[in-house]
């Protein structure tokens, strides 16, 4: 059955510098539409979260972007698509070995170790409200800079072949998009909290130039993070705790 929402096109490229400006620019001057999936075998300049970058072994990793029509999908706020993202890469990561949890925000982890980020950028107008989804998993790397970073190989000890993989993980997307138009964002938001990670465990948060030991009680509609600490509820927008 031919997807609806998402790889109605899937265009592959050897290199680039970035696939979210990649995208970005072809979908802002009409030459791609809604649902086009871009992915690289290398990318020279990856981006990711608050200007950081993203280091890729070349030949080695899933690096694509989605372009995405709001209105089309009729999703009506960027934190219900950040929770179909992220669904996406967990069950899409679940299939293939255990202990997948989704870190708040848009973090996917295996074993306690990011092995996967996601950058949603958006193109605002009168007419439409456009998204460029950019996903970055770890499949075959085994080296990082980062302290805590693992890899799809590293968990399960297998090589895989990236390009081989995307179309079940753009299956996977382009069927949470139509559960949302279903269930509704409620529904997904209760999804993206049962897997949570860090979910009701004792664990150290860094916020406000100190550290203190807390436990994550949800994260909300609106896209924040509830930690208890102290018998205290906190809310921390992205970008104001690490943990």
């Amino acid at each position: 059955m031919k997807n609806t929402f998402v790889g109605t096109n899937i265009i592959f490229l050897e290199c680039v510098d970035s696939t979210n400006n990649y995208t970005a620019n072809l979908f802002k001057s009409g030459a791609i539409d809604s649902g086009t999936v871009i992915m690289t075998d290398k990318q020279t300049s990856g981006r990711g979260q608050r200007q950081n970058e993203w280091h890729s072994d070349a030949f080695s990793n899933l690096l694509f972007s989605v372009a995405a029509d709001l209105k089309l999908w009729k999703i009506k706020n960027i934190i219900s698509l950040n929770h179909i993202v992220a669904l996406s890469i967990h069950d899409f990561l679940s299939a293939h070995t255990e202990n997948v949890k989704i870190k708040w925000p848009n973090d996917v982890m295996i074993e306690d170790e990011k092995s996967a980020g996601i950058l949603i950028e958006n193109q605002y107008s009168s007419q439409q409200v456009k998204s460029i989804i950019g996903i970055g998993i770890n499949i075959n790397q085994q080296e990082f800079d980062l302290p805590r970073a693992t890899s799809l190989k590293i968990a399960t000890g297998q090589s895989y072949s990236p390009r081989n993989m995307i179309y079940s993980l753009v299956d996977i997307l382009d069927g949470y998009v139509a559960l949302y138009q279903h269930k509704g964002s409620e529904y997904l938001h209760s999804l993206y909290n049962e897997h949570l990670w860090k979910r009701n465990v004792n664990h150290v948060f860094q916020f406000d130039n100190q550290m203190k030991k807390g436990k994550i009680v949800t994260s909300t509609i609106e896209g924040e993070l509830l930690v208890d600490i102290n018998g205290h509820h906190h809310l921390f927008k992205n970008g104001e705790v690490k943990y």
